[in-house]
């Protein structure tokens, strides 16, 4: 297939298939302290016939699935949008808060979505300090179960990750919660991403660029990212780093794949970030390939390129189809733009770091 026929659709697709979450994670910048979602009066998510009319006009082509939420084991049409997406032959993967595993275990094995991603931020008095008083226990509970139907029914599906955001408060336990809290054999990845964050000069800069050039009026979405890089002072960066290389190492020796936000693991660029010298960084980026290659669907229908900032919208799947907005005038607008340069608001995206293709 030529690259111009390729971007003729989305070759990745993530729905957000509900705003509800049953956890107030305390860096999320849905539901936690600074979360934009506190001041929704009524709370959305998409309805199951449009996305499964979604997933069919795109298996075609075969994208990569992901979904995103809230908390997507949540969605009452859950299964039945696994199970559309499998059979399609496409892949699908997913982060939970993990807190349904054990209750949802059997339904999970059969469905087989290929990869979950279970987010966990530590040992269980740091985890339970930002996510919730019982969650560690859960969801460990949960990872056990889970584990135990696929070793039943021999099932290689769903291979599951932890994925651990490293803020003030549980930095300096990184490397005892991978290494000394969880059972490798049980996974087959682990993520870890610094907390996201930017400054307010930066959401100004974007609310401005969001008003000048696309006419959007507010920018929520990216209001909930701001935090002051003061408050990530009382990290110690060399012992951050150190326990990141650990757990990267003890990954690789297990034959567990390791990933990280931002990618390379050295003091001076992991200070950088936490004091938002972001041009200083090893993995400073002028490009985004993002834009090109993906479509995520907000659980209202709106449809954005972007996964962390749903402020600026290309059309919305209740009024066109998925297809015809990846092919309208917004998106080419707004391609023709990050031509020129990213947003000042693109260093919080964790798509930012891990994308291919950007550079």
């Amino acid at each position: 297939m030529k690259l111009s026929d390729k971007l003729m659709t989305p070759s990745w697709i993530i729905f957000q298939l509900l705003e509800q979450c049953n956890l107030r994670c305390r860096m999320c910048y849905e539901w936690g302290e600074t979360g934009s979602y506190h001041r929704k009066e009524k709370l959305a998510a998409l309805d199951l016939p449009v996305v499964l009319r979604t997933v069919e006009e795109c298996l075609p082509t075969k994208p990569a699935f992901e979904f995103f939420g809230g908390e997507p084991l949540l969605y009452a049409g859950i299964w039945e949008v696994i199970r559309h997406i499998r059979k399609g032959g496409c892949t699908l993967a997913f982060s939970t808060n993990g807190t349904s595993l054990e209750r949802d275990a059997e339904s999970l094995v059969e469905s087989a979505p290929n990869l979950l991603w279970v987010s966990l931020d530590g040992p269980e008095a740091i985890n339970d300090a930002q996510r919730g008083a019982g969650v560690y226990q859960r969801v460990m509970r949960g990872i056990t179960a889970v584990h135990r139907v696929k070793a039943a029914r021999r099932s290689v599906f769903p291979r599951l990750g932890i994925t651990c955001t490293v803020t003030p408060s549980n930095y300096s336990r990184v490397q005892d919660f991978f290494l000394g809290c969880l059972d490798m054999t049980m996974l087959s990845s682990v993520s870890v991403e610094l907390q996201s964050y930017m400054t307010d000069r930066q959401a100004r800069q974007y609310s401005d660029t969001m008003n000048l050039e696309f006419g959007v009026s507010s920018t929520p979405y990216a209001d909930a990212y701001v935090r002051d890089p003061s408050v990530f002072s009382g990290i110690d960066f060399e012992k951050l780093t150190d326990q990141l290389k650990r757990v990267s190492q003890a990954c690789a020796k297990n034959g567990v794949g390791f990933f990280s936000q931002p990618r390379t693991l050295d003091v001076s660029n992991i200070r950088n970030y936490f004091t938002a010298n972001w041009d200083a960084m090893t993995d400073r980026r002028s490009r985004c390939a993002v834009p090109w290659i993906a479509a995520e669907i907000s659980a209202r229908g709106d449809v954005t390129p972007c996964h962390s900032f749903y402020d600026l919208t290309i059309g919305n799947i209740y009024e066109r189809s998925l297809l015809e907005i990846w092919r309208g005038a917004r998106l080419k607008r707004l391609r023709s733009y990050l031509r020129g340069g990213l947003f000042p608001v693109c260093t919080a995206c964790c798509r930012y770091y891990n994308s291919e293709g950007t550079g």
